[in-house]
């Protein structure tokens, strides 16, 4: 079985062995990824049949996308491209209850969970907030880095290049409109839960389909509360540290599990 880097042309089959194992097709997810990140594959006689795909920043590197096709499953090929991605630094990762003996066998340890939300949001608009421009991509990265821990400006550049980014006295919040999918809603960063619910209600009210992942149960509760449904909670893993960067109390959702 042949390991080789994933280039763009790889992007029908990432999404087409998605699919396959009842994922989503998400192919701009797959495309944003492999443009900031680093994706392998393993490759058969039929195709792509696993990949993995880590994002190295400055502070640590995010693995995610690992997926196995059925008619190589159970052989070791998860471990195998998770292992290659590895280095002596700080990982994170989201594990499913499958994944996760694996990870911790890796020297992955619990640090939190996320609940994944969709549906259309019912409750109304805060009108506490509003659209952040292009001047404020500097001090969105520097709050990003104080919350989170990661340099990434090249995220909140590709939000209010392609998505949008909503402001309050109080946090920020993204959002990512993808063509015939859900907008997704974050990051969401705020100085208390009460904060993170009026960004995520001025992102949602009035947008068809959304999905935000949170944790904080006063989040949590006012999702539910407001029309969308728990899709599942993955186990957020870290390895090489004790917990993650930044100051995470303020952090209520990713833009992606993947970008960490």
């Amino acid at each position: 079985m042949e390991l080789r880097r994933l280039v763009p042309e790889d992007l029908p089959a990432c999404s087409d062995l998605a699919e396959s194992r009842s994922w989503q097709r998400e192919e701009k997810k797959w495309e944003l990824l492999l443009t900031h990140g680093e994706g392998w594959g393993l490759f058969d006689s039929g195709g792509l049949a696993a990949t993995t795909i880590v994002t190295r920043y400055p502070e640590l590197t995010s693995i995610s996308m690992v997926l196995v096709a059925e008619r190589v499953a159970r052989h070791g090929h998860a471990r195998r491209l998770v292992s290659h991605v590895l280095d002596t630094g700080v990982s994170t990762l989201f594990a499913t209850p499958m994944g996760r003996p694996l990870y911790e066998q890796l020297g992955f340890h619990a640090v939190g969970f996320t609940d994944i939300h969709a549906g259309t949001f019912t409750g109304p608009i805060s009108d506490i907030s509003h659209i952040a421009t292009r001047d404020d991509l500097d001090d969105l990265v520097a709050l990003d880095v104080k919350v989170t821990g990661l340099t990434r400006p090249w995220l909140w550049e590709s939000l209010l290049a392609t998505g949008s980014v909503r402001v309050s006295d109080h946090g920020v919040a993204g959002t990512w409109p993808v063509p015939g999918q859900r907008t997704i809603i974050g990051p969401v960063i705020a100085d208390s839960p009460a904060d993170a619910c009026a960004l995520i209600a001025d992102c949602a009210a009035g947008v068809e389909s959304v999905r935000v992942d949170v944790h904080d149960p006063e989040v949590v509760a006012f999702v539910r509360r407001n029309g969308l449904e728990s899709w599942g909670t993955p186990t957020w893993m870290v390895r090489n540290a004790d917990r993650l960067p930044g100051d995470r109390t303020r952090y209520h959702a990713p833009l992606l599990q993947a970008l960490g």
